[in-house]
Order: C-alpha cells, then structure tokens, then sequence
C-alpha cells in the first residue's frame, strides 16, 4: 500500500485500494447529522393524516403529506446519499458512483479522455465560504468532473497535486486570475528552480513608470518596496460620496419637516438635533475618518534572494507574512488579460488570436468597454506570492504598469 501524504501534511481525503487505484467519497459524517432533523420532522408530519400522532382536529391530508414528503425526502437524501469517484488505472477508468449507503448509479469514463487537473478559486458570497474546486476534465468528458471543493488553500492544494501526481495530468491552476501550468513531475519545484530549468529570462525589466505610488529601497541583500498608503481606488471615493450625499438628502428632506411641525420646541429640537447626530454628523465623520486612517496605512515588501516577507499596516494592525524562497512555488501578477482568459463560459470556444492591444474575451470578442472601466475603477489585484502553506497578496489597486515593472524587480532579485 503506498502512502501518498507528505511528511508534515495534512492526512490524504483519498482512500487508496492498491496503488492503481485511488477512491474519494462524499455523504455521511457531519452531512447526515445535519439532515437527520430534516428527516425526523418529515415522517412527523407524515403520520398526522394517518392518525399515528394524536391529534384534536386532524389538518388536511392534501397539505401535510406533500409538505411532510418534502423534508422526509431532502432529509434522507443528506442523511443516507452518498456519491464518489473511482480512479481505477489498471483498468483505465473513471467511476462516478450516486447511491444511498451502497452504490445504485455508475457513470464510466475512460482515463485516456482526462487531461489535467483543474484547481480554481470561488469567493463565495455572504451566505457560503470561499472555496477552491477542485476538478478533472478533458475533452473526451461531457464536463468537468468536480472532485471536491475546500474551504481550505492548502487542502486544496494537496489535493490537486495528488490527483496529478496520480494520474500523470498537468495541474492548471486559475485560483489566482493568470493561468499556472505545472506538469506532475514538478510539483514540488520552487519558482526560482523553475526559472532556472526553463532558462526563463529575468533581466529584461518594463519600463518604470513616471507616475507611480511605489518606492524602492536598493540594500546589500535585495529590494524593499514601500506603498505608504492604501490606493484610492474610484469604487472608495464612490463609496464615500454617497454616503455623504445621503447625510445631506437625510438633512434637507426631514430636518425642515420637523422644525415646522406642530408639536412643543424641545421635542422639534431633541428630535432634529438627534437626526443630525445619527444620520448626518455620523457619517460624514466616518467617511473621513476612513480616509484619514488609510494615511497611516503602508506595505513594506521585502525582497532577498533567502525569503519574500510582507508587512502590512491597516487600520491601526500590523501584520507580517514571510515565505521563503526556497518554498515559494507561484509569483503572479495578474492582468486583465490574463483574468478574462481564465473565464470559462459555457458554451463559450476558446480563440486565439494573438496579441492585438485590445482587451478581449476568451472566444475572441473585444472586451465590452463598460466592463474594462469597472475593472480600471476597481484597480488591479497586484501580485500574489504562494507556498504548500501561505499566501500573500500585496500592491493591490496599482496600475497595470507599475505593477509589472514591480513584479520585474521581485522576480530579478529571487532568480539571483
């Protein structure tokens, strides 16, 4: 039996058979006992039309039996379903099983139609956590098979690299915005390794900007790159504006009203003067107070040809993030570009047609203009350094150009 978990890493979610055979599953466990209430309140619902629950007067059967129905069912779907993925080589195949306890469905595939691993990036929203999905696909499959999808960077991490080093496939990941190819046999090579085995160039450098908001700081050992203030991006000053248009309109419409009003004048004034407090002198004193604290706010990147560390001040709290360049395996500095080719529409065909200086989609349609000023307002995502176990993500909202000619310098200095 082969033990696929690195020494220091997490224990594998992969149930290896033998060493060609490598099984995940999901259901069950904490998923079960979340659905067991949902299943209880179903069947108690069922047995009132029946007469089993005791009741004075009995509600209509026509309701409660499709209502209890309806939880019993999602119910047992969570606490008994249960599904999973079979990668069987010796065989040359791919299982997806559904089932409730055992199996009841299998889908089979050749391996020969996969052709990488994919690992992505989803925010989630206020309701769900941010994921990274990970999948196989390949163009012998309808779509993309989605293996698992961890709250956690570094189990998903794990995960991709197993699954390529298993099936031999390249891991494309896009969690990043850029498109990162790397194949199985070196996954564990470090940025710098890699430049050096693809003879990448790091001496040509973009031109430095004439209007910038970074400054560098040469030393005997590398670069240190100060951003003494958060960017102003246009989305902040909108945010801003229209919270002190609001404390303007608050003031202009109801403040009058009441003053007017037929009711004693300590009343008109303890009233007027409490709107003023809460809806005009709050918010406008938040808005500056906001823009007086990102004064204060800096980034501090230090660059050697030993580690990459990143100290960040925000909001009054200083935090630092190290990685050493020994374990850092991505650099990115994504671009818009590079961000729109990592979008993956259905039933959108990829195109290539080179580099025109125009934005465009994935199929080859130029950009909408709306959506390059939104992103433009919004600024750039900066650079993004990550390990097995870290990342760090630092001058965000920088233009495009200084953010190259930045990454420029970073990567010269870790290449040595």
């Amino acid at each position: 039996m082969m033990n696929p978990t690195p020494v220091g890493a997490k224990k594998s979610p992969f149930i290896y058979r033998d060493q060609a055979t490598l099984e995940i599953r999901t259901g069950g466990g904490c998923i079960s006992i979340f659905g067991l209430p949902f299943l209880l309140v179903g069947l108690f619902i069922m047995q009132i039309p029946l007469g089993l629950v005791p009741m004075e007067e009995t509600p209509s059967s026509l309701v409660l039996i499709p209502f209890g129905a309806v939880f019993a069912v999602v119910g047992a779907a969570l606490v008994f379903g249960r599904s999973g993925i079979i990668l069987d080589r010796a065989r040359g195949r791919v299982v997806q099983w559904y089932g409730l306890i055992v199996p009841l469905k299998r889908i089979e595939y050749l391996m020969d139609a996969v052709e990488q691993v994919e690992m992505d990036f989803s925010s989630g929203d206020s309701e769900s956590a941010a994921t990274w999905p990970v999948k196989i696909s390949g163009r012998g499959l309808t779509k993309p098979i989605s293996v698992s999808a961890p709250t956690s960077f570094t189990e998903a991490r794990q995960l991709a690299e197993e699954l390529s080093r298993f099936l031999q496939k390249p891991l494309v990941d896009t969690s990043t915005g850029e498109r990162i190819i790397r194949d199985p046999s070196h996954l564990n090579e470090s940025y710098r390794d890699r430049i050096r085995r693809t003879g990448e160039s790091v001496n040509f450098l973009p031109p430095e900007p004439s209007i910038k908001r970074s400054r560098v700081e040469q030393t005997g050992e590398g670069i240190i790159i100060h951003l003494d203030a958060t960017p102003r991006t246009g989305l902040l000053y909108i945010s801003i504006f229209l919270s002190v248009i609001f404390a303007v309109g608050v003031a202009w419409f109801f403040i009058p009203v009441i003053l007017i009003s037929r009711m004693p004048d300590h009343f008109r004034y303890i009233i007027a003067g409490s709107l003023v407090i809460l809806f005009v002198l709050v918010p406008v004193l938040s808005a500056f107070r906001t823009l007086y604290q990102m004064k204060k706010d800096f980034e501090r990147i230090t660059v050697t040809r030993a580690f990459l560390r990143v100290e960040t001040m925000k909001q009054g709290k200083l935090t630092t993030a190290e990685i050493p360049a020994d374990e850092l395996d991505d650099l990115v500095a994504p671009t818009t570009q590079g961000i729109i080719n990592s979008v993956d529409l259905p039933d959108m065909k990829k195109t290539s047609i080179g580099d025109t200086g125009t934005p465009r989609m994935p199929d080859g349609r130029p950009v909408p203009g709306l959506l390059l000023s939104i992103m433009k307002m919004v600024g750039t995502k900066g650079i993004i350094a990550r390990s097995d176990t870290t990342i760090m993500e630092f001058a965000a909202g920088l233009t495009e150009a200084e953010v190259a000619w930045l990454f420029g310098l970073i990567r010269k200095t870790i290449a040595g």
